[in-house]
């Protein structure tokens, strides 16, 4: 799916992939809900695992070589963040920024209602998710955020 004039993607279309692969008609906030509830599940087993902050990089290759484009073709408008204003622009030709990419996770972690310096989740981010179960089992490890 995609914006206005076809510029770049939205998130329209999980939800409706969601609703008529499980017949439910839930709403894109719903959809937000439950993907978080899964991220903040899976990011529990990575870290029971032994993942932290630290861990959480690309390859070299993503920070060092352009990306060339997919089956997007020659040009793969998304929403980007430049010179101060969010617009859609081609991603193609693009590589990420190590230390911006730093940058993204500490603002991302707090967003979440993570821990910013292992990257773990709190127990009171964990219990709002209703995974209290999950925070507990964390505790018990000393993983908890």
């Amino acid at each position: 799916n995609y914006a206005p004039n076809n510029r770049g993607m939205t998130p329209d279309g999980e939800v409706r992939f969601f609703n008529a692969v499980t017949g439910k008609n839930i709403t894109f906030a719903e959809g937000m809900e439950i993907g978080r509830r899964i991220w903040n599940l899976d990011n529990a087993i990575w870290i029971l695992q032994g993942r932290h902050r630290d861990m959480v990089k690309y390859s070299d290759y993503i920070y060092d070589v352009p990306w060339a484009g997919g089956i997007g073709g020659p040009a793969y408008p998304l929403p980007m963040y430049v010179n101060g204003e969010w617009k859609f622009a081609n991603a193609v030709g693009r590589k990420i920024d190590r230390a911006k990419f730093e940058d993204f996770k500490t603002k991302f972690y707090t967003l979440e209602g993570w821990n910013t310096s292992s990257g773990w989740p709190t127990r009171s981010t964990l219990e709002a998710l209703n995974l209290k179960h999950v925070a507990d089992q964390l505790a018990a490890k000393g993983k908890l955020g």
